[in-house]
């Protein structure tokens, strides 16, 4: 009897098909992740001091990462160089990275790691607080206090990916207003992000981002102003449509045109749908940014500070994202998905957000160029 209930253990610990179970309290799943008294054969298994939750790892962070970090789903891997594969959320391993500012002034101003991903304090992979920000945007969350479980309950619920939705932080004094968003994922033991297997964002993303940065980009905003939270106009569903990279704009197939780098959300989505936007379809956050992390800064799901996509990595050295119109295309930041008809007479020499963004800290650009809605 005692050896079934040990091979029942390892299975609801280590298999892949059970991960849903591990964190639904499943057959002997606390003992995983909790210590009954904190100590094995009297000793302490964890002697870090904010340890309050017997964890049997010095942090929550670093014990979802001793399952996560190098397979189901990835999210860490072990070398900014070589990320895993991408499952949708992208990967924290990008904040090792030593600079990703592939923008002209790239090795006179070199930006982390840290300017690319969500912070997420976890020690055992040398990751701590944002360096820069004392707090999220707008909302103010402590950046001391981001961890996995900030975003993810680790003892599970009925959300996408287990998401938290309204409610207190559990170890914070901070609240959660929003509900959890509405998606459908891939398996995390499958087959990685490609055109025709993706997350399905179906509804609440923005507001959802928005606990802890507000409606940042949105009017009004003192930087990137940008719609964050609307239903696609209708030149932009036709943009979105016909688009097949630089060396086809306008002559693309609106049923084959989605594409997971440039994602938007709609409650008819499915994981395996590749039919571009309708007039239903909404911009969101998860269009332009990863939820854990890209090789671009800001998270982009493409650099948002060269001119072309091939650029990217040439400057900072860092991780280059593929181009998915082919390695061997000049293809234009992504941006011209959604904008083609507006961009077929200028930028074709200079990053998007030299024009429609001042910040003159990050962009070198003069403060008195005007903001204008892209």
């Amino acid at each position: 009897m005692q050896l079934i209930a040990a091979v029942i253990l390892m299975l609801c610990a280590w298999q892949p098909s059970l991960a849903a179970t591990f964190h639904s309290d499943g057959v002997a799943s606390c003992g995983a992740c909790h210590t009954l008294h904190n100590l094995e054969n009297g000793r302490p298994v964890n002697p870090a001091p904010d340890n309050n939750y017997l964890l049997v790892m010095n942090s929550a962070s670093d014990l979802c990462l001793s399952c996560h970090s190098n397979s189901l789903g990835a999210v860490w891997s072990d070398s900014p160089m070589h990320p895993a594969p991408e499952f949708g959320a992208g990967n924290f391993v990008f904040i090792g990275a030593p600079n990703m500012n592939d923008a002209p002034d790239g090795l006179t101003v070199p930006l982390s790691g840290s300017h690319g991903v969500h912070n997420c304090v976890a020690p055992s992979q040398n990751a701590l607080q944002d360096p820069v920000h004392a707090s999220s945007s707008r909302r103010q969350l402590p950046s001391a206090e981001l961890r996995c479980t900030s975003c993810h309950d680790p003892h599970g619920n009925q959300n996408f990916r287990m998401l938290r939705g309204a409610g207190p932080l559990p170890g914070t004094n901070y609240m959660f207003v929003e509900e959890a968003p509405l998606a459908q994922g891939l398996t995390l033991n499958g087959l990685p992000e490609s055109r025709s297997q993706h997350t399905a964002y179906q509804a609440g993303w923005t507001s959802w981002c928005a606990n802890c940065h507000g409606l940042y980009h949105d009017e009004g905003s003192v930087g990137f102003e940008h719609p964050v939270d609307e239903t696609l106009p209708n030149e932009v569903v036709t943009s979105y449509g016909l688009y097949d990279g630089s060396g086809n704009p306008t002559g693309g197939n609106p049923l084959l045109s989605y594409l997971p780098q440039v994602p938007y959300e709609d409650m008819s989505m499915t994981t395996v749908s590749t039919i571009g936007p309708t007039a239903a379809s909404r911009i969101m956050c998860m269009s332009c940014h990863r939820a854990h992390g890209s090789s671009a800064v800001d998270l982009g799901r493409w650099d948002f500070r060269t001119v072309n996509i091939r650029m990217d990595g040439f400057q900072s050295g860092s991780y280059p994202l593929p181009n998915p119109y082919g390695s061997g295309t000049i293809e234009r930041q992504l941006c011209v998905k959604c904008h083609e008809r507006d961009t077929r007479t200028h930028g074709f020499s200079q990053a998007c957000i030299e024009c429609h963004r001042y910040d003159t800290a990050l962009t070198k650009v003069p403060s008195e160029v005007i903001k204008r809605r892209p």
